[in-house]
């Protein structure tokens, strides 16, 4: 699909329907960046964790259908990649090191270098609401900094994994730097997404067919918006 620039609940909609339609026997990858700064919660996080940050509760925010911890989209190119669990696997997890090294390599195709790659998994301060300042072993790294991390939701037949590469660091996160401050070089967007989509062609052997959504595709998605994303008593649920 082509590049889009989203609103916190229509992006989620939109994974979460890669997630039905991974569900249904169809892989898809999407890429997007965010119509505003947003905050998007893991899951099963607590919205009450945002009320004690001075930064964040000012932001517009939506629950990811995803696990993980908070993230703030905004100087940022976000993925989402649903497979059938057919192709997934049962060890779906798998995936996220698999992307990540297709990310990796797209980056190196653009200058940026990893400078630690499998680091051990790092919790810099347990109170910390934000995921970039956890280090998982298959995050890419620069400098000690997270600049790429995913997370996964599985279900019967399916998965969807999201995941935020942090082209830039935001002013609500002064502490994450993102890929522009760490390295010299600003990435476009565009560019970057088109390289995955090749990584992924010689990484997977796919073949990929760029599509928009569907009338009914789009009519499906609107009611994830307006059942779940963008209602706040769905969102405030945990």
């Amino acid at each position: 699909m082509p590049l889009e620039s989203n609103s916190g609940s229509y992006a989620m909609a939109s994974d979460e329907l890669l997630l039905e339609l991974a569900e249904e026997g169809i892989c898809a990858i999407r890429f997007y960046t965010w119509s505003e700064p947003t905050v998007s919660l893991g899951y099963f996080q607590s919205a009450s964790l945002l009320a004690n940050s001075k930064e964040l509760k000012t932001l517009p925010w939506v629950r990811r259908a995803t696990g993980g911890e908070a993230l703030v989209h905004h100087h940022e190119l976000t993925y989402a990649l649903g497979l059938p669990l057919i192709i997934a696997g049962h060890k779906s997890t798998l995936w996220q090191e698999k992307m990540h090294l297709i990310i990796q390599k797209s980056l190196l195709l653009l200058g940026v270098s990893l400078s630690e790659i499998n680091l051990p998994e790092q919790r810099n301060d347990p109170s910390n609401l934000l995921c970039f300042h956890h280090h998982a072993p298959q995050d890419l790294i620069i400098n000690r900094h997270k600049v790429v991390g995913s997370a996964q939701r599985k279900k019967k037949r399916g998965v969807i994994q999201h995941g935020g590469i942090l082209l830039a660091q935001s002013t609500y996160t002064p502490s994450l730097p993102g890929i522009l401050e760490l390295s010299g070089i600003k990435l476009c967007p565009e560019k970057l997404s088109s390289i995955i989509v090749d990584e992924c062609r010689n990484a997977l052997g796919w073949a990929f067919k760029a599509s928009v959504w569907s009338h009914e595709e789009e009519a499906r998605i609107q009611y994830f918006v307006k059942h779940r994303y963008a209602d706040t008593g769905w969102n405030d649920k945990r």
